[in-house]
């Protein structure tokens, strides 16, 4: 039976000042079951009476949460059938967005590229004998192995003369600007390239030793084998994946500590300890080089479809010569890969994991859209800015500097988000959006929201970075219809259990109204 606190508990602690989630109502919370979706719609207005009472208690609400003390926090509600304002607290003030920036590129995209389009990889043959191979990327956030292997399936030729992959719809700026050394060996943080493959990352399977001090024992979680272990890369000198394993085996019973960083040669390291006994975990790290692991991949693809290869020969990196030279002709197309449509992958491949990798692809191809070959983060951003300037958000309250949120760079204020929202729901696209946002204690995750009469009538997109919170989207509440809301907290350094149950608490007290 699914315990949901009253609203006289939640006015009468989640407003108090000892704002708190305890773990043992944590573990509740997560173990109930999924709630029932319920759908924004139409509803009675909102009265002076009842706005009043509303402004008043969430100014109680804020200003008493422990959650939240000395944080930065901007608030905005506004009835979505009319735009009326129902609560405010600065919303015209900057905010670093984190992930709620994908709302964003997904909703310009939607518009922009339309929600039918769809990324476009193909495989082509030169006219020469033996023909040259060139895998021509499209910039596919969902670009698979299994995608990579029906490719190579596709080659009805014995040898091929050269390999080649053209990554060159894109720029070959790998990070935008903002984004911190210390993510680039994350699985969240792949380098961003046309050139993709299982999201630029490689899953790496780490277990302990025989013995504690023993190095830990990394593989390829795909069964291939390390290569021999080596304490430092030059990457660019190899047409492989390399991952250095630095990882050792604690004490049975020990802390697991196993995490990735970066050489300063730029690959990936496996460092930590795991325990002795310990079952063998999965990690995963961003690869060095999309251009070299997508190669390397398609070499050992075409090796298993017996087909004779090599790489022609020349100096310069691996990436160099990986990429078709100029000249190279590739006339005859014999394998074609389309991604599902925007609209489908919106939801579960983009808004509701946060997919970091998708929202950068996907401001490059607005900028591709926008201005020709090559895409670029840049040209996306142009593109997002006269967008908003044409829905009526003024550009010069945000700063865009990434497609993802993760850029220390980027601020947006609450009125933005909130009128990004207001222009979907009044738009084509509105169905489109419900159906791929999270939805709190039912689809995704809105930290919470689950056991609270706010669970399943919160449909958002939420955003988390050191120091940084955000969710926004509509609320169906239960007398009202809909309400379009951004919640934005940053320069904060309390519990998140303690945050999440004020904001918790502050929707639901919309919701019930």
């Amino acid at each position: 039976m699914r315990c949901v606190p009253t609203i006289a508990f939640l006015l009468a602690g989640a407003f108090a000042l000892t704002v708190a989630v305890s773990s043992a109502r944590a573990r509740a919370f997560a173990a109930t079951d999924a709630a029932t979706i319920v759908v924004p719609g139409a509803g009675v207005s909102w009265t002076a009476d009842d706005i009043t009472k509303l402004r008043a208690d969430l100014d109680t609400a804020l200003d008493g949460a422990a959650g939240i003390a000395h944080a930065h926090v901007g608030v905005l509600a506004i009835d979505t059938a009319t735009g009326a304002v129902l609560y405010e607290r600065h919303a015209d003030e900057n905010f670093q967005p984190a992930s709620t920036l994908k709302l964003l590129v997904g909703s310009a995209a939607l518009e922009r590229l339309g929600p039918e389009f769809r990324f476009h990889t193909f495989l082509a043959l030169g006219k020469d004998t033996p023909p040259a191979l060139v895998l021509r990327m499209g910039g596919d956030p969902t670009f698979s192995s299994s995608d990579l292997n029906a490719a190579a399936g596709a080659l009805a030729v014995p040898a091929i003369r050269a390999a080649y992959v053209d990554d060159s719809v894109f720029d070959d700026r790998s990070y935008p600007e903002g984004w911190t050394w210390d993510d680039f060996a994350q699985d969240y943080a792949p380098r961003v390239s046309a050139a993709t493959l299982d999201e630029n990352v490689v899953t790496l399977s780490v277990a302990p030793g025989a013995r504690a001090g023993d190095r830990a024992v990394v593989r390829f979680a795909d069964g291939r084998r390390m290569w021999t272990p080596i304490e430092e890369c030059r990457a660019l000198d190899q047409q492989r994946v390399v991952v250095i394993s630095r990882a050792t085996t604690g004490p049975a019973g020990s802390d697991d500590s196993i995490d990735v960083e970066r050489s300063a040669g730029g690959c990936p390291v496996v460092v930590g300890s795991i325990p002795l006994g310990a079952a063998p975990e999965s990690i995963g790290a961003a690869v060095t080089s999309p251009v070299v692991a997508l190669a390397d991949a398609l070499q050992r693809a075409l090796m298993e479809k017996r087909v004779a290869f090599g790489f022609t020969a020349g100096t310069g990196t691996p990436e160099g010569l990986l990429r078709p030279p100029p000249g190279t002709e590739a006339e005859r197309v014999v394998w074609t890969h389309d991604s599902q449509p925007l609209a489908a992958l919106l939801g579960p491949r983009f808004w509701i994991p946060s997919d970091n990798l998708f929202g950068e692809l996907l401001l490059k191809e607005l900028g591709l859209h926008a201005s020709g070959k090559p895409g670029s983060t840049a040209g996306g951003i142009r593109d997002e800015k006269a967008w908003l300037a044409g829905i009526g958000v003024d550009p010069a309250t945000l700063t865009l500097a990434d497609g993802c949120g993760m850029s220390q760079y980027d601020r947006v204020t609450p009125r933005d988000l909130v009128a990004i929202l207001q222009h979907d729901w009044n738009g084509p696209n509105r169905q489109t959006v419900l159906d791929s946002l999270p939805v709190g204690g039912a689809r995704g995750t809105i930290e919470g929201i689950n056991g609270t009469p706010a669970a399943g009538r919160v449909f958002a997109k939420t955003g988390s970075m050191m120091h940084v919170r955000g969710l926004a989207g509509y609320l169906a509440t239960e007398r009202h219809g809909a309400v379009t809301f951004a919640f934005n907290v940053d320069d904060w350094i309390g519990a998140y259990h303690d945050l999440a149950a004020a904001r918790a608490a502050v929707l639901s007290r919309i919701i019930q109204d």
